[in-house]
């Protein structure tokens, strides 16, 4: 230790010397560098102070309640959980929410108030044909926005007042895909975090990767290679037959686990894969069956309908032991889950992290990743409200107020369980909720093409997806083609 300290003391004094003679052989330019560089850093942070500045007037509601309705469920996976509190909470979320209400209530006079209730879709559909100013903001499953949307009876967010969408705290990726003829009705951003709760994502075992020298997928992520062909590779080196019986069971070590059937979907949207698109007349458009979206199926089905490489509940092999067992057991080296499978891992005994789907190539731009359109929400406002501005004024409070308070404590907290907090799975989460695909005909099931890609391929294990699109090809444009109609008659 004495002769590591002498050395580094040697070294330190041949830099300071070498400092000193730059700087006197070239005082000018050392000096002119120093300049650049602190000037850049000081218009970087000025640029992202002026970014995350609100523009919002210094406004008192003198009390008003913001009226919210939410999600209620037996299970909390399922749950709005970042609404409100009636009292203060001790776990690390809630907390975090209370204090942002509370922040709300003095900065401008506003109380957010929650309403949860089981179907929330229903009871809105209630309200709103009924024309009741019940709530401001309604929240509600994915799969059911469009249908309230259609029947005129919300407002389009980009048109509120105090309402400013450059801000950080928004989507610009969600907002792009759910604005339709220029309107956008439904949407989310880091207030939602329901939404990221039922996030498809990718969970994997470190621990079990540096044991077969498959390494830190991260580096991976974060260098564009992180790609379904990998994924592939990870899938075959870690398919190990370690129970002792003949063949691969779901005793036996495993590659890559899904916790459903669905999660076939996930790697296809990973992998660029969609049932339609952005046209450009704004409206959406069915991709079709072209070459791209069939080789993307192809590839991901090698991987899927390989009994030897993938295990996927309930279709390979038939057994009663589910994905998240095998992975809680440390014999999975990746599992598709929701990031819902956070509240589960207070149980491992692993080093774990959290990734965004692979993509098809390397080239691809981006990740992306696939929401529960069932269990996942979105957030709307509705038009029977009377004060219009009040609503715009707490939607935009409410969300620039969450992105330091319950959005920042959900990635490193909850997401984490406050035990494995490092910066390399803040990255990655920020990654998958910054590019969640948002494809409508998906959203809908429209002519039911959900279904097949959802379901059906997987359990048959062959590409049917040419010919099932040209059996709902049909019924699905008819719903597309009803948006535009329907969209082109209702107010801005």
């Amino acid at each position: 230790m004495k002769t590591f300290i002498r050395v580094l003391s040697l070294v330190l004094a041949l830099l300071m010397l070498a400092s000193a003679f730059v700087s006197c052989d070239k005082p000018d330019d050392k000096n002119d560098e120093d300049t650049k560089n602190n000037d850049a850093v000081a218009s970087t942070d000025a640029q992202t102070e002026e970014e995350t500045k609100t523009k919002l007037p210094e406004m008192n509601w003198e009390g008003e309640s913001y009226r919210i309705l939410g999600r209620e469920f037996t299970e909390d996976n399922f749950r709005n959980f970042e609404v409100d509190r009636d009292e203060m909470p001790e776990d690390v979320v809630g907390l975090a929410v209370w204090n942002r209400n509370e922040a709300i209530k003095a900065k401008y006079g506003l109380d957010v108030v929650g309403t949860l209730e089981e179907k929330p879709a229903d009871s809105a559909k209630v309200f709103l044909s009924s024309g009741d100013d019940l709530y401001d903001l309604i929240l509600c499953p994915i799969s059911s926005f469009q249908a309230i949307a259609m029947e005129g009876y919300l407002v389009n967010i980009s048109t509120l007042k105090y309402i400013d969408l450059e801000h950080p705290c928004w989507n610009a990726y969600a907002n792009e895909q759910l604005t339709f003829g220029g309107k956008l009705y439904y949407t989310t951003n880091k207030f939602m975090l329901q939404d990221k709760h039922r996030t498809w994502s990718i969970w994997y075992n470190r621990t079990l990767a540096r044991e077969l020298n498959i390494g830190y997928l991260e580096t991976e992520v974060f260098d564009g290679t992180w790609t379904i062909d990998r994924l592939i590779e990870v899938a075959k080196i870690g398919a190990i037959e370690s129970n002792g019986e003949s063949g691969m069971t779901s005793g036996d070590t495993w590659g890559v686990v899904l916790s459903s059937s669905g999660n076939l979907t996930q790697l296809l949207y990973g992998s660029g894969f969609r049932i339609s698109t952005m046209g450009n007349d704004g409206y959406p458009v069915l991709v079709g069956a072209d070459e791209t979206s069939l080789s993307i199926i192809d590839k991901v089905l090698s991987l899927t309908s390989d009994p030897n490489t993938c295990f996927v509940n309930d279709v390979r092999p038939t057994t009663d032991t589910w994905a998240e067992g095998i992975y809680n057991e440390g014999r999975a080296v990746i599992m598709t889950h929701c990031l819902s499978y956070s509240s589960n891992i207070s149980r491992l005994t692993f080093e774990y992290g959290v990734l965004p789907n692979p993509k098809y190539t390397a080239e691809q731009d981006n990740y992306y990743c696939l929401p529960d359109t069932s269990n996942g929400s979105l957030m709307a406002v509705p038009s029977t409200i009377n004060n219009i501005d009040k609503a715009g004024f707490g939607l935009e409070a409410l969300s620039e107020e969450s992105v330091e308070t319950s959005y920042k404590d959900y990635i490193e907290t909850k997401c984490k369980l406050q035990v494995a907090f490092d910066e390399d799975m803040s990255k990655c989460l920020n990654i998958i909720f910054d590019n969640v695909a948002y494809d409508i005909a998906y959203l809908n099931d429209y002519g039911g093409l959900r279904k097949v890609v959802q379901s059906d391929m997987i359990k048959e294990s062959q590409n049917i997806y040419s010919r099932m699109y040209d059996k709902y090809k049909k019924k699905a444009t008819n719903q597309i083609n009803k948006i535009k109609e329907t969209y082109a008659s209702l107010p801005s």
